[in-house]
């Protein structure tokens, strides 16, 4: 990313809503209207955090170096600020991926860059912000200290909806380090998400009256169980700590008595856990399309971009359905597996139930040679063959009926129907 280009994160941020706040009469930018009200500071360096406000609207722009890209989350006061400002990111080429949501603008570099690069420009952007801070004429009042904005309804920024997995509640893997249940506590996400550890209460639930009987005995050859049994906590895992959590940028959840109900607007995130980045595993789905929308994620550890390794479980081409995989090591593209055709079953019916199971495990050959196996199961309609791949290099959470990354097209990849249970299962090389 060029210099200008970094410098564009907080020019953007504060000039691009003067120039449209500028008297709709004026023919000239519009710049001399607003630009002696502009002021901006650094309140932290690591990571780099400017805060501006700009005619009463205030913004703040955080700054990370993450996988060797710059990461922006620039957050507005006014969401109307926020929407001015996402076109002139969708329309600069330094940016990668551009995602704006509400009040919040989130971008990532195009381009890699080293560390002391990143630092260089971190120094040189800081710099441009004090300069331009004490070249205009400074009033504490128009400043609002920190304490002060956060008591201010129009100029504060909400700290909820931060994109960032900060050290102290997940691992620098970018694992969760823990699924224990605290009640409303907001867990940031690194890239686009966020969600909400507790429990998912479904937005019906209090319409339904349901007995949850699942026997989790039955299920002791998997590591995680999504039953969807309980409509007062949907993501729920009954075999292991890997609960399922409510994104807080989709919609909230619907349940019938052990199901899940997807809309099209909906999904459940799971966070990343160890026990999901493993070569072999064992995967099945019961679910039922009601929709033959193009794309419909069922259950996907879809990662953004080209360079991480992952799997997706679902619906393409309106009732077909799709086990996709990628090994970067292999290709940066994905495998994909028409499983409807290769099992023989053809199109799904919608309204009907399907169950699917997935099956990747190691065996040893006479030789002492250990190799991969892929084995489907599609209503009762199977499917093997020697798989050459290794996914375990997941990086990010996976998604229960949508795009948990929030990528550029997210929204084709809903999916709408009812899912009655996930369950998962890792498999190693131990004992061959």
């Amino acid at each position: 990313m060029t210099r200008s280009g970094l410098f564009a994160v907080i020019a953007v941020a504060f000039c691009m809503f003067v120039l449209a706040c500028s008297d709709s009469g004026s023919t000239g930018t519009g710049t001399d209207a607003g630009e002696d009200n502009v002021r901006c500071k650094v309140v932290s360096k690591d990571p780099l955090v400017i805060e501006s406000v700009s005619r009463g609207v205030s913004s703040k722009t955080t700054i990370r170096y993450k996988d060797e890209r710059v990461v922006q989350l620039v957050e507005f006061s006014i969401a109307g600020a926020a929407k001015i400002a996402c076109l002139s990111y969708k329309n600069d080429l330094d940016y990668g991926m551009v995602t704006c949501k509400d009040s919040s603008i989130f971008a990532i570099g195009k381009d890699k860059m080293s560390l002391s690069e990143y630092e260089k420009l971190a120094s040189d952007f800081s710099s441009m912000c004090e300069d331009f801070s004490e070249s205009a004429e400074s009033s504490s009042s128009e400043f609002l200290d920190d304490e002060e904005s956060s008591s201010s309804e129009e100029s504060s920024i909400s700290e909820e909806g931060s994109f960032w997995n900060d050290d102290d509640e997940s691992s620098s893997s970018g694992v969760s380090s823990s699924s224990e249940d605290s009640e409303g506590e907001e867990i940031p996400w690194y890239t686009k998400t966020s969600y909400f550890k507790k429990k998912v209460v479904a937005d019906n639930a209090a319409e339904l009256n349901c007995a949850d009987n699942t026997d989790i005995t039955e299920l002791n050859s998997y590591d995680v169980a999504y039953e969807f049994n309980n409509p007062s906590n949907l993501g729920h895992d009954y075999i292991g700590n890997h609960d399922a959590y409510l994104d807080k940028m989709v919609e909230s959840v619907s349940a019938d008595c052990g199901s899940l109900v997807l809309d099209g607007t909906n999904g459940l995130l799971v966070p990343l856990d160890d026990v999901f980045m493993s070569r072999g595993f064992v995967v099945e789905v019961r679910f039922m399309p009601t929709d033959d929308a193009d794309i419909g994620n069922i259950f996907v550890a879809e990662p953004p971009g080209s360079g991480v390794d992952g799997w997706q479980i679902r619906m393409d081409n309106g009732t077909d359905i799709y086990f996709h995989t990628r090994d970067t090591e292999v290709s940066s593209g994905w495998q994909v597996l028409n499983v409807s055709d290769v099992t023989g079953v053809g199109p799904l019916t919608l309204n009907e139930w399907h169950t699917i199971r997935v099956k990747i495990f190691p065996t040893k050959s006479g030789l002492g040679d250990i190799f991969y196996t892929l084995n489907i199961v599609l209503d009762g309609a199977g499917y093997a063959v020697e798989f050459n791949g290794d996914m375990s290099d997941i990086e990010y959470g996976l998604g229960i009926g949508y795009d948990a990354m929030h990528q550029s097209a997210y929204s084709r990849k809903f999916f709408t129907g009812k899912i009655d249970y996930i369950r998962y299962g890792k498999i190693t090389e131990d004992g061959l």
